[in-house]
Order: structure tokens, then sequence, then C-alpha cells
């Protein structure tokens, strides 16, 4: 009994997966402008499919895995006998078909170990194919030199990273490392890029600073001082958002040292926590004086996942590495920090992972943390100065008192950090 009752368990598996990726191709039918008109299958019909692949692998358990591909094979002879019935002249897609090839398929997996991969697989189906007009729109705004760039960054990330050396040159040097940084940088920026690539053209002001804070905060901060001289009457709205990316980067910062090294997060945390919510309180205080503007437009920013940037931004990477190693070598703490200050001037990522990967046992982990403290602060006047020499008065006006919130709190941490260091 216990046996019946397991096989039909995983059969009602294989059904409601079927019905779950049918329920949205009816719904996709259903649309007027849902693209192919004329489908042969609906939310019954992927039920019963998913139920014919989990029964045809149930039965080659007892008569061989003929029977599964014989039963395979007629079905896909039947799927594509339906196609060529159903297109008319013009162009028809065959997403429903290939949709209910794999939908066959998951009814199988349903049978074996692999059911939860069948589940997992079965609702990214359905996702993926209810977000045909946002997938449409993203694609629609790709630019040729986005897609090209993001093809050459891939073959070297996906195929080149595997074959970098290993070893340690200089005593500091790590190819394989460098770049595996590189990556894991760019991509989480690409992520934010992504994600402001799908959002409609005219954005909420905080949407905007978030994701150009996880982008690149640097570049918000100076696209806004450009727009600042030229749309004067949105100036508070691109101060607000600048305040909300500079707040943003201090998360980006904790993400960056928890892939790098998740021994220090925990001491990383506190100062970037402070940090984020005194940037907050000073965006918030500018939140105020954005309701009689009008919505800010889109901040134009470039792709971060392309090889120029990457390249940069590994020989920086690499040269504050060697910069932080030699200074710690010769000059101990004092070393590291006079380190991150001057590449906190240029870029908050490189002397963040840097120090993240040397705390392994390179430097203490105070003072790792000191640094990245010390590199964030420096970015934030960095940016305060960029708003000063490219925006216009008002903009880095507002733009510095924002600023000011973070580096208080900044300031406070260190004082506490110093007089613990020597009480230890």
């Amino acid at each position: 009994m216990s046996e019946n009752l397991r096989l039909l368990g995983h059969l009602l598996i294989a059904l409601a997966l079927g019905v779950l990726i049918g329920a949205e191709r009816g719904i996709a039918k259903g649309q007027p402008d849902g693209g192919e008109k004329r489908r042969f299958a609906g939310i019954r019909t992927f039920g019963l499919i998913s139920l014919l692949g989990a029964v045809s692998i149930h039965f080659a358990n007892h008569f061989g895995a003929v029977f599964f591909a014989a039963s395979f094979f007629g079905f896909v002879l039947l799927v594509i006998t339906a196609y060529i019935k159903t297109r008319t002249g013009e162009d028809v897609g065959a997403t429903t078909e290939v949709t209910a090839i794999l939908t066959f398929l998951y009814g199988a997996f349903c049978m074996t170990e692999y059911r939860l991969v069948a589940i997992v697989l079965a609702v990214f189906t359905a996702l993926i194919l209810h977000t045909k007009e946002v997938v449409h729109s993203f694609v629609s705004r790709i630019t040729e030199g986005e897609f090209y760039a993001t093809l050459k960054f891939a073959i070297i990330a996906l195929v080149i990273l595997p074959f970098l050396p290993k070893n340690v040159y200089f005593g500091f040097f790590n190819p394989y490392e460098v770049w595996l940084i590189v990556v894991i940088v760019s991509g989480i920026e690409f992520a934010g890029y992504l994600i402001m690539k799908l959002l409609p053209p005219r954005k909420g002001l905080a949407l905007i600073g978030l994701l150009g804070g996880i982008i690149s905060s640097t570049a918000l901060v100076l696209n806004a001082s450009r727009e600042s001289k030229e749309e004067g009457t949105i100036t508070n709205s691109l101060a607000f958002s600048s305040a909300i990316a500079s707040s943003t980067a201090f998360l980006k910062v904790v993400i960056l040292v928890y892939i790098v090294n998740r021994d220090i997060v925990d001491e990383v945390v506190l100062p970037m926590a402070i940090m984020f919510i005194m940037g907050m309180t000073g965006a918030l205080l500018l939140w105020r004086k954005t309701g009689v503007e009008k919505e800010v437009k889109m901040i134009n920013l470039r792709s971060p996942f392309t090889l120029s940037p990457a390249l940069k931004f590994g020989v920086l990477f690499a040269f504050i590495i060697f910069l932080t190693t030699f200074g710690n070598k010769y000059f101990g703490a004092i070393g590291v920090y006079a380190t991150s200050l001057l590449g906190g001037i240029v870029n908050i990522n490189a002397p963040t992972v840097s120090l993240a990967q040397l705390a392994h046992g390179e430097i203490t982990v105070r003072v790792a943390t000191f640094g990245i403290v010390i590199a964030t602060c420096v970015n934030t006047i960095s940016k305060a100065g960029i708003a000063f020499l490219l925006g216009s008065k008002e903009f880095s006006r507002l733009v510095a008192i924002s600023s000011a919130f973070p580096i208080a709190g900044a300031m406070v941490y260190s004082i506490v950090f110093m007089f613990s260091a020597t009480t230890l």
C-alpha cells in the first residue's frame, strides 16, 4: 500500500507541474497580443503531457529503457505534426511546442530522485514564459555595443579564467585570484545594471540611487553633477538620488567582504551599518525638498560588464594589493591606512577586496576593517569633490551636506576604535 501511495504522490506532482505550465500557456493564449494564436495544447493537455512522461518512465523500469525512448520519440513526432498543422504563412514561434517537450521530461523526472530539480525547472519555465514582454522590452534596450562587450567579457571570464595560473608571483600577485575578484565585482555591478535596464525609462528617485550605488555610486554622482547644471529644476532630486547611491555603496562593501573573506564580515558590518544609517538620514533630509519637483529621468550609466573597465579594475586591484603588502611590510598598519586612503580616492571596490583578502593572514582583522573605513570615507569625500567641480552650486552644497552624515558616523566609530585599541 505504501508503495502505491508513493507512486501516486509522484504522479500527482508530475500532473501539478504540467497544470502549472499549461495555466501559463492558457493565460498567454488569452492575451490579445500573446503571439501564437493557435496552440495545440492548453492547461489540460499540458497536465496530461507531464503525466505521460511520468507514466512512461515508470513503465520503462519494468519493460526497459526502450519503452521510454519509444514514448518520447512518438511524442516528439506528435508535437512536430501539431506544429506543422497549426502554423500559418506568417512567422510563428515554437515556444509552446518546445515547452511541451520539456514538460514531458519534467514529468519523467518526477519519477526519479531528481524530482526536486523538475519542480524548480518547471517553476522557472513558467516564469520565463510569463515574462515574455519584459524580456522583449529588455532586449530592445540593449545596444549592439553592450551585447558585443558582454560577449567579450563572458569569453574572458568563463573561458580564460579557469586556465589562469593559481601560483603567487612576486610575493603578492595571483593571476587567478585577481581575475576572479574582477569577475565577482563586475558581476554584482552588472546585476544592478540589468535591473535598471528592465525598469521603465522613468523611475523613482530612491530606486535610481539604490541601483546606481550597486553599479557605481561614483558614476551616478558624476552624471548627476553634469545633469544638475543642465536641469536646474531637479537639483534636489538629483542630490537625493546621489545620497542614496553613496549610502548603498556601504552595503555593497559588506557584500564584497562577505564574498572575499567571511571571517571579517562581522567586524566590517558595524561601521558600514553606521555609515549607511547616517547616509540614509542625510538623504531623508533632502527628500522633503523633492516633492514639488518633476520625476528624475533615466540617469545614463554605461554597462560595467565590459572589457575595458574590467581590465582597468584588475590592474588597479593588483596595484592596491602590491601597495598594501608593501606598506604593511615596511610601515605596518600606518602603511596599510595610507594605501587605503589613496585607493579610496579612485575606487572603493579595489581597497575593499584587497584588504579583505589580505586579512586572511597578512594583516589583522582590525587593521583591515579600519582600512576599509578609511577607504569608504575618502571615497565619499571624493564624490563630494566631483559634485563641487562638475555640479551646480546648489547641487554640490546638498551633496556635501548629505556626505557629512556618514563621515560623522565613521568618525565616531574611529574614535571608539582607537580608544578600544589603546585599552587592549
